[in-house]
């Protein structure tokens, strides 16, 4: 595919001033967030949180103050500017905290944290060479039984190709559109369908997404340090048998587990 000028990176992307408002404006859980923080429960109140990947601060307000103390971290700087701007009240009367960090070397030290969340898959923009760093990362700065709660584009979907985020017609033609284009611009990858996990260019921004089966997501995490996985689809619900997991076609799956004890 031709290019006008260099691909951008995912960090020249989420700097860019309308993408910035556009996240500055969301404030909610989606729902496998809001069903994983139930089960975490009256522990929440006690924690240290690391809201890793926070964007413009969309789970700020719904953890925030459930948690002891809390950090929302961003590798965007114009991000993390959006949040100390939107939440400054909080940060002056609660102590809320908003810094620039990079998930595959944080400046934190161990066991740092009783939860990490890394949400709407920032975990898939570090690089598919950079998982199990970011994933290590986690697991280094949670304390022994600390949460670990992230999500991670589900390459089922691409399989599938069930709707994005319109209904009725528009869903099936701007989900199609969707997936021709990223077909299209990623042709030297493709067929995709032998592949546990595959790193895509996103025809929105030309940064590089990684999309991977369900099951192999739970291996890696187990991989690097986690126990007692659980894994969610997008309507919250937790899905126990591997059968399931492994047929399961959301656009993308979240993750709960417990740093290894």
């Amino acid at each position: 595919m031709a290019q006008a000028g260099p691909v951008p990176h995912w960090e020249t992307f989420y700097a860019s001033d309308d993408v910035v408002r556009h996240y500055a404006r969301q404030s909610r859980l989606q729902l496998p967030e809001r069903a994983i923080f139930n089960r975490i429960g009256p522990a929440l109140s006690e924690s240290h949180l690391l809201d890793l990947g926070v964007g413009g601060g969309r789970t700020t307000m719904e953890l925030a103050l459930r948690c002891k103390c809390y950090l929302g971290a961003d590798v965007a700087a114009p991000m993390v500017a959006a949040c100390r701007e939107r939440f400054a009240e909080l940060i002056l009367n609660h102590g809320l905290r908003f810094e620039v960090v990079d998930a595959r070397a944080m400046p934190f030290e161990d066991a740092s944290f009783d939860v990490v969340l890394f949400s709407f898959n920032g975990i898939d923009l570090v690089g598919a060479d950079a998982r199990a760093t970011a994933l290590a990362e986690c697991r280094r700065v949670l304390r022994p039984g600390g949460h670990l709660v992230y999500s991670s584009h589900n390459l089922n979907w691409m399989d599938s190709r069930w709707g994005i985020r319109w209904q009725g017609l528009r869903n099936y033609i701007e989900t199609q559109r969707f997936w021709s284009q990223i077909q299209r611009i990623n042709r030297s990858v493709w067929p995709i369908v032998a592949r546990d996990w595959v790193e895509l260019i996103d025809p929105l921004a030309g940064g590089s997404n990684c999309y991977i089966r369900p099951l192999e997501l739970v291996r890696q995490t187990l991989e690097q340090g986690f126990e007692d996985l659980q894994l969610y689809d997008l309507r919250g619900r937790q899905i126990d048998d591997p059968q399931q997991q492994a047929r399961l076609t959301d656009p993308w799956v979240y993750v709960h587990a417990r740093a290894s004890r």
